[in-house]
């Protein structure tokens, strides 16, 4: 599936950040770094796009993000965060 170019900036940062792409692992930390900053629409279309899950699937559990009922590991939050901040994530967020 092919993002709609309002998404490509975003799809950049992840792809700085996840070059070998985004594991299960990061998966809901991910998800829960980037929640506060984008639609649950906007977000579960370009995270599914790499980790290669249907969007509903994808926004089903921005929803238990967003609601508390999937919580991620503070540390692996964090690590996330670091890892996005360290490849531009303050200046997406100012841009977007």
């Amino acid at each position: 599936m092919d993002l709609h170019p309002s998404l490509e900036r975003t799809a950049a940062l992840i792809r700085r950040a996840f070059p070998d792409g985004v594991t299960e692992a990061d998966y809901l930390p991910l998800l829960t770094v980037l929640y506060p900053h984008m639609s649950d629409r906007a977000l579960a279309m370009v995270v599914g796009h790499f980790v290669g899950q249907d969007y509903p699937l994808v926004l089903n559990d921005i929803y238990g993000v967003g609601g508390g009922s999937k919580p991620a590991s503070p540390d692996a939050v964090a690590a996330v965060q670091a890892r996005l901040v360290a490849v531009g994530l303050e200046a997406w967020i100012k841009e977007e």
